[in-house]
């Protein structure tokens, strides 16, 4: 990998910015306390000095200025800290006593190297440095100044501290970057591994769980889902172009036959109508069986979810009763409604969807159930979601078959001479769907039974 490919890395470019975040801080927070502990001893050494000032200006008078200049020469014959620098000069600038000379007049403190002065008791370093300061006095000046060799011992020991600290942090958070980059770009490419095989038409690559169950993880079950209801869609058309070129065949062969046979063989005006109408009669079904297809396809794809509402199921199972007892019993059947749910069923749904769904269940019953069968269509409660049950005590469908029944254009052996084009539970399955709901079809010992959860709200 070249330099120029790892600056385009996430993880990389994370870590970095982190880095220098981190240092940068750590600078910041350094630097705070540079300052503030050097001015902190640059005040505590103007405190010394302002308090051995205080202490012999307390001899300065007309008549004691004389003690004070004795003072002056004994303390600075006799001090045994080299820290301190006193000088003490009359009106006119003549030395009277100290152990320094010939200092700058100023009337401001002053930074003074020992190189810059004259001290008669030399006992210190050749780069020490005094923050000194002049006080007038009745008779002169008085100067005392003090060493600071203790700030520049603090600084260089901060600086020191800095230089090892920003090493120490420099290697952990190296470490740690690179720890956590390379982390992060083995889930990257747990990522784009899946994904460039799905690009490559490998529909049923799946992106792994790390099972730290973190955000990574969820937006992986995401993908996931996304792929799978992508696989789904794909294997649905696949499935439909296998299925409508198989069943679409006949009736295009049919019709084909038809207008063929009457173009040949017509022998009055009302003989060929009559071949023309039956072959408008196969056009109408090749028709709905596309537009059914249409539906589908727009219910999955979710462009109805806009029409959705908050409803009641049990004026709605209600209504589709109304209309389908008559339809029931010109059949030979009987429609009965049983709710066993006292009160509102709410759900959001999209009412006009969620009467075909229903219709299309009591039509399934009515269509393919023989004359004399009890279709049943009820209404019940469950913690958090509400159950709508329509069954028969017809021939049912056999367990092995229940799930195939949903895809497109798919009819069982029996039901092939019965009218339909077997889109009508793939429309149910893709308005349960759309609704976030999911059905289930079982046993009704004897007959089917079909039961459809939606979330309550």
């Amino acid at each position: 990998m070249t330099a120029r490919d790892l600056l385009k890395r996430t993880p990389f470019r994370l870590a970095a910015t982190f880095s220098i975040f981190f240092i940068t801080t750590i600078l910041a927070l350094f630097t705070v306390v540079y300052l503030v502990a050097s001015e902190r001893l640059v005040a505590d050494i103007h405190d010394r000095v302002e308090t051995t000032l205080d202490s012999l200006a307390a001899l300065d008078g007309e008549r004691t200025f004389d003690d004070l200049v004795a003072l002056v020469a004994s303390e600075s014959q006799s001090v045994r800290d080299p820290d301190f620098i006193m000088e003490l000069v009359d009106k006119n600038g003549n030395f009277l006593a100290g152990n320094v000379r010939g200092v700058r007049d100023s009337n401001q403190w002053m930074t003074l190297k020992r190189s810059d002065v004259f001290l008669t008791l030399d006992r210190g370093e050749p780069d020490d440095e005094f923050l000194a300061i002049w006080r007038p006095l009745v008779k002169g000046k008085l100067l005392v100044g003090s060493d600071n060799s203790e700030v520049k011992q603090v600084k260089s020991f901060l600086q020191k501290l800095l230089g090892y600290g920003l090493v120490a942090a420099f290697l952990a958070i190296a470490l740690c970057a690179t720890y956590f980059a390379r982390e992060t770009q083995h889930r990257i490419d747990a990522f784009s591994r899946p994904l460039a095989r799905v690009s490559k038409g490998e529909i049923s690559a799946r992106v792994p769980i790390s099972g730290q169950q973190d955000d990574i993880d969820e937006v992986a079950q995401q993908v996931n889902g996304m792929l799978g209801n992508l696989q789904r869609l794909i294997e649905n058309v696949n499935q439909s172009s296998s299925d409508i070129a198989h069943d679409l065949k006949k009736p295009l062969g049919r019709l084909r036959q038809r207008l063929d046979d009457a173009r040949r063989s017509a022998s009055d005006v009302d003989e060929f109508r009559r071949a023309v109408d039956a072959a408008l009669g196969d056009l109408d079904s090749i028709s709905e069986t596309f537009d059914a297809l249409l539906r589908i396809t727009q219910i999955e794809a979710g462009a109805r979810k806009s029409r959705f509402v908050t409803l009641d199921l049990a004026p709605l199972l209600a209504d589709v009763r109304d209309v389908y007892d008559v339809v029931a019993e010109d059949a030979g059947d009987k429609l009965f409604y049983a709710p066993s749910h006292s009160g509102s069923a709410l759900v959001r749904g999209d009412p006009e969807l969620l009467v075909q769904l229903f219709a299309n269940l009591v039509e399934n019953s009515i269509r393919h159930c023989p004359s004399g069968t009890d279709i049943t269509l009820q209404l019940t409660s469950e913690p958090g979601a509400y159950v709508v049950t329509v069954a028969d005590n017809g021939p049912g469908i056999p367990e092995q078959e229940r799930q195939n029944v949903f895809r497109r254009l798919y009819r069982l052996e029996r039901a092939r001479s019965t009218d339909g084009s077997g889109l009508g539970l793939s429309l149910v399955a893709a308005i349960v769907e759309l609704h976030g709901a999911h059905i289930a079809l079982s046993d009704n010992s004897p007959g089917l039974r079909a039961e459809v959860r939606f979330p309550a709200i």
